[in-house]
């Protein structure tokens, strides 16, 4: 399944919470702050995966304690995809 993640790095707190949980699609900048790992930044880190992990990285969206997460599935990125 097609999805895209964006970190706002100007909420993030650094608290670590996300990469704790998925490695897979998190890590920690210098700064301790989060970042979509393969993703690009440029004040937000976004990065688009094809993998069967979403439910994982849905935790994670809702465990970060300011909302800096935001998960966007590809029926989002390309407004009428057909999805099941």
């Amino acid at each position: 399944m097609r999805f895209q993640v964006e970190i706002d790095g100007e909420r993030c707190i650094a608290c670590g919470k996300c990469f704790t949980i998925d490695i897979e699609h998190f890590e920690s900048d210098a700064a301790g702050k989060s970042r979509v790992r393969g993703g690009i930044s440029n004040g937000k880190s976004v990065g688009s995966f094809n993998d069967d992990k979403l439910i994982k990285v849905h935790e994670t969206e809702f465990a970060c304690l300011v909302g800096a997460i935001k998960v966007i599935w590809e029926s989002e990125l390309m407004p009428g995809y057909a999805t099941m």
